[in-house]
């Protein structure tokens, strides 16, 4: 029993009185919309900043707190659409952040109602998913009539997909592990998906972790060329803080860049500059410091394709966290359901958090940067399959001795 299941039994069961309810849902509410402006405070701040210290900007502070708003939405993975074309390149570590603030504050507005079951907080989670998502609304109008405008579909979707979401996650940590298994029997969530949920996040975290490791690693071998390239472009003192934390933002997203090239997809920052097992092709690349880090043309050895021994090793990780995560005597059939069903939940979670952070830097040879998200996810998929159903024969022999 969790710390949190033994401070419940030991407060007081009292039910929530109806009198209450409405002005608790409305809290709940209100708690939604301030969990988005604490994220969007800083940013227009930092707009505020950029444009006190910036000379001969054609923008008037209101029009440049519009266009830090629609960073702020780009942040929710809403592409934003400037005079030049899309920007599409959801920075993930802005993402990753928005999420854990926005699940935080979900558990933490949903706790006292999860103390009486999911049913006493699927109210209170959807009020606070209801305010969030207003505050995406009224941000999303508000940049409508600024210099940089989101995209509508996204914008749609993201509003309508991720305070939910965020809400049912924040939720379900609220939630004793009883209620937990009741809520997702509710939800026909079949068992294997239960048992590999856990595995899988862990494996994508590691994914993205190691892909942002070796990111890193690139920038530090090609520091001397990116602070040339950062001082040629002579942003400034605030353009050149900006210009570095947006950087740092997507260092994520070369990342999972990077698994892609590991998985055999590869990667292109640009039409004509690619990466892949065969070799590294180049072209004019876009005057961001950071892409100075791309390796230089030429054909990589004939071993390079066993870099996705890697994946094949973490899916035998993923397949010892499926089998710790089942009985230790179940059939052999269970215990291959939850190893694929963890290994899809990976690819998946994978390839949607490359579809979210993928996209433009603008159009032409612009429009598609970065590495497909489908063949990433089926890459990734496979491979970890691969290690995994190598790990479930080693426990069949095992058992079978």
């Amino acid at each position: 029993m969790s710390p949190l299941d033994l401070l419940r039994r030991a407060l007081p069961e009292t039910a929530p009185s109806t009198q209450g309810r409405g002005a608790s849902l409305a809290r709940a509410a209100v708690q939604g919309a301030v969990a988005g402006l604490i994220t969007l405070l800083p940013i227009l701040i930092i707009g505020s900043g950029l444009w006190l210290t910036t000379a001969d900007l054609p923008l008037s502070w209101a029009e440049a707190m519009l266009a830090a708003t629609a960073f702020w939405l780009l942040g929710h993975g809403i592409p934003i659409v400037l005079s030049g074309g899309v920007i599409g390149i959801v920075p993930l570590a802005m993402f990753f952040l928005v999420l854990w603030i926005g699940v935080w504050l979900a558990g933490r507005a949903t706790w006292s109602a999860a103390a009486h079951g999911w049913r006493a907080a699927i109210p209170t989670a959807s009020a606070w998913a209801g305010g969030y998502a207003a505050l995406l609304v009224v941000t999303g109008a508000l940049t409508l009539l600024g210099p940089i405008q989101p995209d509508r579909l996204r914008w749609i979707a993201a509003t309508l997909l991720l305070p939910p979401v965020m809400a049912a996650i924040g939720m379900v940590r609220s939630l004793d592990h009883d209620e937990v298994d009741e809520f997702l029997d509710r939800l026909w969530v079949p068992a294997a998906v239960r048992r590999g949920w856990r595995p899988a996040v862990h494996t994508s975290v590691v994914v993205v972790a190691s892909g942002a490791l070796a990111a890193v690693v690139a920038v530090v071998l090609s520091f001397g060329d990116i602070w040339a390239l950062q001082q040629d472009l002579r942003p400034g003192v605030a353009g050149g803080a900006i210009l570095l934390l947006l950087q740092l933002l997507a260092i994520p997203n070369i990342g999972l860049w990077i698994a892609s090239f590991v998985a055999g997809p590869g990667f292109s920052v640009i039409d004509g500059a690619s990466v892949t097992w065969d070799g590294s092709t180049t072209a004019l690349v876009p005057m961001i410091p950071v892409f100075a880090a791309h390796p230089h043309a030429t054909e990589f050895p004939t071993l390079t394709p066993l870099v996705a021994v890697s994946l094949v090793i973490l899916g035998g990780w993923l397949g010892w966290q499926c089998l710790a995560a089942t009985a230790r005597l179940a059939s052999l059939r269970a215990k291959g359901v939850t190893i694929v069903s963890a290994s899809i939940s990976t690819g998946f979670i994978v390839g949607l958090l490359n579809w979210v952070g993928g996209g433009s830097l603008g159009v032409d040879r612009l429009a598609h940067v970065g590495a497909p998200s489908v063949f990433l996810g089926l890459a990734v998929t496979g491979w970890l399959l691969l290690g995994a159903g190598l790990v479930l024969l080693w426990d069949w022999r095992t058992l079978d001795a």
